[in-house]
């Protein structure tokens, strides 16, 4: 768990450190973009109204709003409802590999 996700940082930080190239954040798919953060999803969760978000930025969120889907005030749900969405996961993994500039976007 955190021991991985430290790990990840670490390396996103030495590629970050190590990058000579600048690119636009408009060429990052929007797709791996957490509407929360704002940033390249690390941990994506598919919420039960079927978009997917950073684990940690909706589980904040749905504490802070007593339950309620950032988007869709009507729709409630806990952090148990949340799965880890693991297509989107290889997709983002596969693109940072291919596009390490983007871990900076």
């Amino acid at each position: 768990g955190d021991e991985l996700l430290q790990r990840r940082v670490a390396a996103v930080n030495k590629i970050l450190s190590n990058a000579r190239v600048k690119r636009r954040r408009d060429d990052v798919p929007p797709s791996i973009i957490c509407k929360l953060s704002g940033r390249i999803m690390v941990d994506p969760v598919l919420a039960p109204g079927g978009q997917s978000y950073e684990r940690r930025e909706i589980e904040k969120k749905l504490e802070e709003n007593g339950g309620h889907d950032p988007f869709k005030a009507d729709v409630r749900y806990t952090s148990d409802a949340l799965e880890g969405n693991l297509c989107l996961k290889r997709f983002i993994d596969d693109y940072l590999a291919e596009h390490p500039w983007a871990y900076g976007a």
